[in-house]
């Protein structure tokens, strides 16, 4: 396969897989969806109902770091230009995940809420495409 296609596939698919593993996280707890957008600067996400998991310790680990499971593709075989996109695409969406959620554990749990209403807020300022629920 061509390089360049072998990278457009796989960043492709790594950037669909990330998000479906958020996806999985916010199905398997039950997260009311409010809608799924893609904007300038976030791509593309979920905007769900906050109260839900802001105050959950577990629900905020999983949904920000499991994704980064997608990095472990590249010890599969690290000459593969497809299998190298899932570490690079996941590392750099991971990034955003990982400030995301220091952020929010440095905030005070009764502002948390407020915090990611503010959050889903500026999200909606710069929203490309949304599809409410």
């Amino acid at each position: 396969m061509d390089v360049l296609l072998s990278v457009i596939i796989g960043l492709s698919l790594a950037l669909v897989l990330h998000e479906l593993t958020h996806l999985l996280v916010i199905f398997y707890y039950k997260i009311p969806f409010k809608a799924i957008v893609l904007t300038k600067w976030t791509a593309f996400g979920f905007l769900v109902e906050n109260k839900m998991y802001v105050n959950n310790g577990r629900i905020l680990v999983l949904l920000y770091f499991l994704p980064l499971i997608w990095c472990c593709m590249f010890f599969i075989d690290p000459t593969e230009p497809f299998l190298v996109m899932f570490p690079l695409v996941n590392i750099f969406g991971g990034l955003g995940d990982m400030y995301n959620y220091f952020k929010i554990i440095s905030i005070p749990p009764q502002k948390r809420i407020e915090w990611a209403n503010s959050s889903d807020d500026k999200a909606l300022k710069s929203v490309i495409w949304m599809k409410e629920l």
